[in-house]
């Protein structure tokens, strides 16, 4: 074979057509383009891939930690409940006991008030009878006087006779009619002094209000008590004061009183002692007469217990006659009067009573 065979026969270019080369060139780039932007594509769907699935992790670790908050929050919620009904359950439960409680406390006072009606009943009732006993002693009392003191009297009268007659008494009995007449007097004194205070709570003691001169009364009760006044080394001291005063009083009740004040300031003094008899003006409708003693005073336990009935504040051992009843009998007819009785005293230093009483208008 020829080598000419083998050789192709020269390509003529038609001018009218592209030329191949530029349009595959062309072509190439067209397609390094596509595939550059499918590149590109592609990078950015990864990206965007990964962007998501990172947000999906995340909103759902969120979600995640949403649900754990949420349950959390449920569990709190459910022990809040579970707190707050028992809370609730311990609170009707106090409710509860409180009511019975109460029930039971009504009940109780209930019966309480019963029992104190009761007891107001009783109360009442012995209240009655004793008023009705008291009354019935001091009507017997009352109605004994002209039994008891008659006697009283006659005895009285007898040992003076005794005493003043003939013969002449020995020295022996001289002494035992002294006992007689010393007790005799006595007794009769502490009868008088039963019957007042009987007459007194029986409402029947008559006490009259007349205008009384008290520089007529005081120094005639001095004198009534001068000689055991005496008789106990006491010194009486009667304060001047303005000799026109008078007092709306029952002068024989006064008279009374004060001797009764005065007794006791001698008896219950001290030996070589003072008493002080003195009277004021406390105002222009009242006048008080004061007794002040130096005797050894009376506390103010005893001072409570001073114008109680029978009661001689200890006194019931010593040498000294009393009845108890002397203060109690001296405040009643004073405040019969319209006036008042009181007391001062300290202990170791001395008492002082006092009466006021009305002053006459015009004195």
């Amino acid at each position: 074979m020829n080598r000419t065979d083998h050789v192709s026969a020269p390509q003529t270019v038609d001018p009218g057509q592209p030329h191949r080369s530029s349009e595959h060139k062309d072509r190439l780039s067209s397609v390094d383009e596509i595939d550059i932007t499918c590149g590109k594509s592609a990078g950015l769907d990864e990206e965007a891939a990964a962007l998501g699935a990172e947000q999906w992790v995340s909103a759902r670790e969120i979600a995640v930690q949403l649900r754990e908050k949420a349950a959390d929050l449920r569990e709190r919620e459910i022990q809040a409940a579970g707190d707050l009904q028992a809370a609730s359950d311990e609170h009707v439960l106090m409710l509860q006991q409180a009511n019975t409680r109460l029930v039971v406390a009504t009940l109780e006072a209930q019966q309480l008030a019963e029992r104190l009606a009761a007891a107001q009943v009783q109360l009442e009732s012995a209240k009655c009878l004793a008023e009705k006993s008291n009354l019935a002693k001091s009507e017997f009392l009352s109605s004994m006087s002209h039994e008891l003191r008659t006697p009283l009297n006659a005895i009285l009268g007898f040992a003076q006779l005794i005493e003043s007659g003939s013969p002449t008494l020995t020295p022996t009995q001289n002494a035992n009619i002294a006992q007689i007449l010393q007790a005799g007097w006595h007794l009769l004194n502490l009868v008088n002094q039963i019957l007042d205070l009987a007459v007194i709570e029986a409402g029947k003691l008559p006490v009259s209000r007349e205008p009384v001169l008290l520089i007529d009364v005081i120094p005639e009760c001095l004198a009534l008590v001068e000689s055991k006044a005496k008789k106990h080394s006491i010194h009486v001291t009667l304060m001047p004061f303005d000799n026109s005063w008078f007092v709306m009083a029952d002068p024989t009740r006064v008279k009374q009183v004060l001797i009764n004040l005065l007794t006791n300031a001698i008896k219950y003094n001290r030996e070589h002692g003072t008493v002080e008899v003195k009277c004021t003006a406390i105002s222009p409708e009242r006048i008080r007469i004061s007794i002040r003693d130096s005797g050894v005073g009376l506390s103010s336990e005893k001072l409570k217990h001073l114008f109680e009935p029978f009661n001689r504040l200890g006194q019931e051992a010593g040498t000294e006659e009393g009845t108890g009843i002397g203060l109690v009998v001296s405040k009643q007819l004073v405040e019969l009067m319209g006036g008042a009785i009181g007391v001062q005293s300290t202990v170791g230093v001395g008492s002082e009573f006092w009466i006021e009483l009305m002053r006459e208008l015009g004195s």
